[in-house]
């Protein structure tokens, strides 16, 4: 019996449960719902919810074949990401009398390929700005219109992502009073850390003037307050902003920009995305700044083995010590 006395607990039940005892950043919440909705498709099938699914139908030999159907739908990694939030929710049910064990506990996770980070080159990186800075249509009377509306945002967007390196959620959590123009700082606040913790990054040069004119236009349209407003927001300034179902910029609004600006470039230009433009940034910081203390406190990573998965081998020292052979 669950908290609420229903005879059979579920998938439903045991989620609302486990959100209700622990304080969840709103990206965590939507992980574990994402995760008990793909369990519930596996077991139920499309059209089933996850108060269909009684948990003494998880059991071990369903887990199993819930990893070979999921790692032929997802990469190694990600199956691996599900595994760890299904098991910390089967653990609370173990420790509420609703499950006998673990279910997970004898499958294991995928094995996964340790790769480069996909970082752009330095080049690649400075065309798509240069794109997004240059690039006009014409229009029915023969006037300039941006090919990605509105272009002066979407660039001091990708401008801020490459000169400061922070994450997607970081970029869209940031408002206004996280910003000192007069120290030239950025707060990175505790609430969108993935660390859960609060630093201060340098406001550089570079940036400066794009978000002194981004605070100008957003002060125009606000004509008040604005310390707690969003910095990124997108539905301000978008023509289609009477569509728009909510009032601040959100993960899919950032996710779509980058897949028009891929298919706007040519052929050839490699694939972007607010976490490669960080890759990006951190390989051109941990392979010129020689301490890397600096890289890691920019970046935010807790530990500086992090950092250090950005450093490219010497090529040239590596070769030297082959020829001592």
């Amino acid at each position: 019996m669950d908290l609420a006395g229903n005879s059979d607990p579920t998938l439903a039940s045991l989620l609302a449960h486990y959100l209700r005892i622990r304080i969840l950043t709103g990206a965590t919440v939507a992980r574990y719902d994402l995760v008990v909705r793909n369990l519930t498709r596996f077991i139920g099938g499309a059209t089933a919810a996850p108060s269909d699914i009684a948990l003494n139908r998880v059991t071990p030999d369903v887990m199993l074949d819930f990893r070979a159907w999921s790692l032929k739908r997802m990469r190694p990694v990600s199956f691996n990401t599900e595994r760890r939030h299904l098991s910390v929710l089967f653990n609370a049910a173990v420790q509420e009398g609703w499950m006998l064990s673990n279910p997970l506990r004898k499958v294991q996770g995928a094995p996964v390929t340790q790769l480069l980070p996909k970082a752009l080159p330095r080049d690649s990186m400075q065309a798509y700005m240069e794109w997004l800075r240059t690039s006009k249509a014409l229009n029915k009377r023969g006037m300039e219109v941006d090919l990605i509306q509105p272009q002066w945002f979407w660039l001091i967007v990708l401008r801020t992502l490459y000169y400061t390196g922070m994450r997607k959620r970081q970029l869209l959590g940031m408002v206004w009073e996280d910003i000192d123009f007069v120290d030239k700082t950025i707060k990175m606040a505790a609430t969108s850390s993935k660390t859960r913790r609060e630093w201060l990054v340098p406001l550089p040069d570079q940036l400066l003037p794009d978000l002194l004119t981004l605070r100008s236009r957003t002060q125009e349209l606000y004509k008040g307050q604005m310390d707690r407003k969003q910095v990124f927001c997108l539905p301000l300034f978008s023509e289609r902003r009477t569509t728009f179902r909510h009032a601040t910029m959100r993960p899919d609004n950032l996710d779509n920009f980058f897949q028009r600006l891929r298919r706007a470039m040519p052929v050839d230009a490699p694939r972007l995305s607010a976490h490669r433009v960080r890759h990006t940034t951190s390989t051109i910081l941990a392979n010129n700044v020689p301490n890397l203390k600096v890289v890691q406190e920019q970046l935010g990573h807790a530990s500086i083995n992090t950092t250090y998965l950005y450093v490219h081998p010497d090529m040239q020292a590596m070769r030297k010590a082959l020829a001592t052979l």
